[in-house]
């Protein structure tokens, strides 16, 4: 079943958002959909709930647009999103059935300073 054209596609048309990713380093900046989730995600809680979850602001992005870059170089990269910029403190992979590669990756986010 491909999970990506079936359920990522429709989701990313309707609740995306045009977002902005410049990465350090000179790259060109990657123009991409996003879903807008800074009201706060739960990230963290270990397998066996050893780890604290907390709340984070975060972007959804679906992996297929970062699949040409190396995902290391999403640390501290800026991410314009709703009139806002942010910065990528790091990222949390959300696989699909069909794998890591066509899941989601969540940018988890802190709010730049002017």
């Amino acid at each position: 079943m491909d999970y990506t054209s079936l359920l990522y596609e429709p989701v990313y048309a309707v609740l995306g958002v045009p977002a902005i990713l410049t990465l350090c380093g000179g790259q060109p900046p990657l123009t991409l959909m996003a879903i807008d989730k800074t009201a706060g995600v739960v990230v963290g809680g270990g397998r066996f709930g050893s780890e604290v979850e907390t709340i984070a602001p975060a972007a959804a992005v679906q992996a297929t647009d970062l699949a040409d870059i190396d995902l290391a170089d999403l640390r501290n990269a800026s991410l314009e999103m709703n009139g806002k910029l942010w910065t990528v403190r790091n990222h949390q992979m959300k696989p699909s059935p069909n794998g890591e590669g066509k899941g989601e990756i969540w940018l988890l986010l802190s709010e730049e300073s002017e």
